[in-house]
């Protein structure tokens, strides 16, 4: 599926190299992410969890999977899925990072989809007299794509940025 994702604009992948021992990053990781289960169905919900967790998930030995977490009146909901993987090679840190749709954006724009495919019928059907239901339902499903689109986008953008925020805040000073 990652394949026809990616072809369409809806998965990306990166590779990180951070300036750090793997270890080291887990416990920064560790530091902004407030742990939860896989599926990112809890109990606890997002406005409710301390200010100093930026995402909220799973972070292991060699992998993460976690997901940035919604703030207080934040009207974004579309957070992508990251997934990453880290090795250590020559005191470097590197990271295989992809950046997935969650579940419930990808239900909602195949939904949308399918909505668009049926106006499609009932507009030939009808002999082109329901463009104006074409019109909505394939506006919407654009919508949908387009911020499922940017929000893959700006969360790889953000998340390297994170990387190398953390790296420097929690770095070890000389003295």
């Amino acid at each position: 599926m990652n394949p026809l994702l990616k072809t369409i604009g809806l998965y990306d992948k990166s590779n990180l190299e951070i300036n750090t021992q793997r270890s080291e990053l887990v416990q920064n990781l560790l530091k902004i992410t407030y742990g939860t289960n896989r599926s990112f169905i809890s109990l606890v919900k997002d406005s409710t969890i301390p200010t100093r967790f930026e995402y909220r998930g799973i972070i292991d030995e060699n992998s993460f999977t976690i997901k940035k977490r919604r703030h207080f009146l934040d009207l974004n909901i579309y957070y992508p899925v990251i997934k990453g993987s880290m090795f250590d090679k020559n005191n470097i840190t590197k990271a295989s990072v992809e950046y997935i749709p969650s579940f419930l954006q990808m239900f909602t724009f195949i939904l949308l989809l399918c909505f668009f495919l049926l106006a499609i019928t009932v507009t030939i059907k009808n002999g082109g007299q329901d463009l104006a239901f074409l019109a909505v339902s394939s506006l919407m499903t654009g919508a949908q794509y387009f911020n499922v689109r940017r929000g893959i986008i700006r969360e790889k953008q953000d998340f390297e940025k994170e990387m190398k925020d953390i790296t420097q805040k929690y770095a070890p000073t000389m003295h």
